[in-house]
């Protein structure tokens, strides 16, 4: 079996965990962060874990938490880049 040919992961293996290239992320870190925006300008308050996923919204709560390390991370960079 030739490897370049059944290896489609565009990720880099540093150690053991793959990280993801910038440009092969679904979210990038500003859609993720705009959904956080239209999610206090629609529900009047800043979400919780718990709130966006209830609310069923994209991207997933864990996509959140794996890209700023928290929700709450998430959060305040939503509310930084609005002041």
């Amino acid at each position: 079996m030739d490897p370049d040919i059944h290896n489609s992961n565009p990720g880099e293996f540093r150690g053991k965990r793959l990280r993801l290239l910038a440009h092969d992320l679904k979210f990038p870190e500003e859609g993720a962060l705009e959904a956080v925006r239209q999610f206090i300008l629609e529900y009047g308050g800043e979400p919780t874990s718990r709130s966006w996923v209830a609310a069923g919204l994209m991207p997933s709560e864990r996509t959140i938490r794996r890209r700023f390390g928290s929700f709450k991370a998430a959060v305040a960079a939503a509310l930084d880049d609005c002041k």
